[in-house]
């Protein structure tokens, strides 16, 4: 192998962990030769000398000059806390599409102030936090005596506040626009409503390189390259990105702070920490788990394997489920569409299951790959067969910085087999009846696995990377996979997890017992983690 002349880091810094990633040209394509994480705490120049130094003991003439890592390019990406927004208008109504839209979008809705429920001086607290990024008016037209002069209040009020700051952008939404004393023009931005409003707010408040955005831009390009309907999903410390592409652009996208592995309000909030328990195995008294779980939000590092893995994983699919709550919530809002320029309205376009689905970020790391496959089945459920990936490395948030689209598309069209790892595929087939056995028959390397169909179970079959199979369903009465037949079959790719057929409900269903749930989660997910005990 020959060595390219300018190998580059890349580098994925989150709150709580920086991924990092060594990218060369060997043999006329780009190709990964080392990757790795740690915490925020190391900083970044101890995990880059790492993976030099790796790269070059693992094979000397791969990397000509490791020694002179420090000049070599670096593509960086960062995930930051959602920027923080103020919603004000003249009633409630008006303001509550605007603030669900910006949590929607990964904002932090710090405030809705309203003349209805909002004590002034609250209300001027909240304009005056010195982190807040944004205030967004929201401006009907048609609005009636009493509301317009609401809108005139709210409207002078912000203006007095956000005048105290000299920076503050001040987004003013819809038809009924109006004059905010003491605030200069230059510092208003005008949307049309709620269509616009969103990514006009994301012109105002610049992120920089953001690994969210980042993130969404390397799913598209890889639903082009593959010519496929690939939905990425990633799960960081402070929020969750869920985004749909098909080849010929983005159809949904999803950011959303409550999203994050544990949420800030977690800390005070022990409702919100049973919920994530409720996907716990641990059999610790409820306190000995709300503690573990607080101390994941305070040091995510702490406690990364073993039983601190599945605490993650628990974690990690309560973060799911959260986004997938908000994801079927804003297929159902006509206001929160996607056309494929990614731009807002209209109603969501494109097929309810994908041909993959590709994870990441710091919550999957620690569990295995298989573990993780089976974390996407319970929460992410369609019914039909899916391929499951896993960006081990962490590379794709700072590859969707490039600003050119060509380059970042011939960069993942060589490094998707590294860097991509196939965790396996999934067959789920909800709605059989008891009693009313099917049959499953994998057909893989000229072998043949049969199988009985049953309801509510996961079954695993043996299907490792690099090897296709033929998977046929039979049942006495209709199935849905996408379609409605008694027969069906597809071809399937193997992966970490090899085949997962999945018979349960949608959605996943679990006893209300603690005992008894952690039986049923037990079941499900013990064959799929190597070395459990270790």
């Amino acid at each position: 192998m020959t060595s390219g002349s300018h190998p580059f880091f890349t580098l994925d810094i989150g709150s709580a962990s920086i991924g990092a990633a060594l990218v060369a040209r060997l043999d006329g394509r780009w190709r990964l030769l080392a990757s790795s994480a740690a915490p925020v705490a190391v900083g970044i120049e101890p995990v880059l000398r790492h993976l030099a130094e790796a790269a070059a003991a693992a094979d000397g003439t791969l990397l000509a000059g490791a020694g002179d890592w420090r000049g070599w390019a670096r593509v960086e990406s960062r995930t930051r806390p959602g920027a923080r927004v103020v919603v004000a208008g003249p009633s409630g109504g008006a303001v509550e599409p605007f603030e669900r839209a910006f949590r929607m979008d990964g904002w932090q809705a710090t405030a809705c102030v309203t003349p209805e429920r909002s004590v002034a001086l609250d209300a001027a607290r909240a304009l005056r936090d010195p982190d807040l990024d944004l205030v967004v008016v929201a401006a009907p037209g048609g609005l009636g005596g009493n509301d317009r002069d609401a809108l005139r209040d709210v409207a002078a009020l912000v203006g007095a506040m956000a005048g105290l700051r000299e920076s503050l952008p001040v987004l003013v939404s819809g038809p009924g626009v109006v004059a905010m004393p003491g605030l200069p023009g230059e510092r208003v931005v005008l949307s049309h409503g709620l269509a616009d409003a969103v990514a006009l707010a994301r012109e105002a408040v610049p992120r920089g390189a953001d690994g969210r955005e980042g993130f969404i831009r390397s799913i598209v390009s890889i639903a082009a390259i593959l010519d496929l309907h690939v939905e990425g999903v990633d799960i960081g410390l402070d929020a969750g990105t869920r985004v749909q592409a098909e080849p010929d652009g983005l159809l949904r996208r999803l950011v959303l702070a409550d999203a994050g592995l544990i949420p800030p309000a977690a800390l005070e909030d022990d409702r919100l920490l049973d919920s994530i328990a409720h996907w716990s195995t641990l059999a610790d008294e409820a306190y000995a788990v709300r503690d573990r779980l607080r101390n994941l939000r305070v040091a995510p590092w702490r406690d990364a394997a073993g039983d601190g893995a599945r605490v993650r994983l628990a974690a990690a699919r309560a973060a799911l489920e959260r986004l997938e709550v908000a994801w079927d919530a804003d297929g159902r809002n006509p206001s929160r569409g996607l056309d494929r320029s990614g731009e807002y309205g209209g109603q969501p376009e494109g097929p309810g299951a994908p041909d993959v689905v590709v994870a990441s970020g710091g919550a999957f790391a620690g569990p295995p790959g298989p573990a993780v496959a089976l974390a996407l089945v319970d929460t992410m459920r369609r019914p039909g067969p899916v391929a499951l990936a896993l960006d081990h490395a962490r590379i794709l948030g700072p590859l969707g910085t490039l600003g050119d689209e060509h380059d970042r598309r011939r960069l993942l069209a060589d490094l998707l087999d590294d860097v991509l790892v196939p965790l396996g595929s999934a067959v789920v087939v909800p709605g059989l009846k008891a009693g009313r056995m099917g049959s499953l028959r994998v057909i893989a390397d000229g072998a043949l696995t049969t199988l009985p169909l049953a309801p509510d179970g996961v079954q695993v079959v043996d299907l490792p990377p690099g090897l296709s199979a033929t998977v046929e369903l039979e049942a006495p009465d209709d199935l849905f996979v996408g379609i409605r037949a008694r027969r069906v079959a597809f071809t399937l790719s193997g992966g970490l997890g090899g085949l997962l057929v999945d018979t349960r409900d949608i959605p996943l269903r679990l006893p209300d017992r603690p005992e008894r749930r952690r039986e049923y989660l037990d079941a499900w997910q013990l064959p799929l983690w190597t070395n459990a005990d270790a």
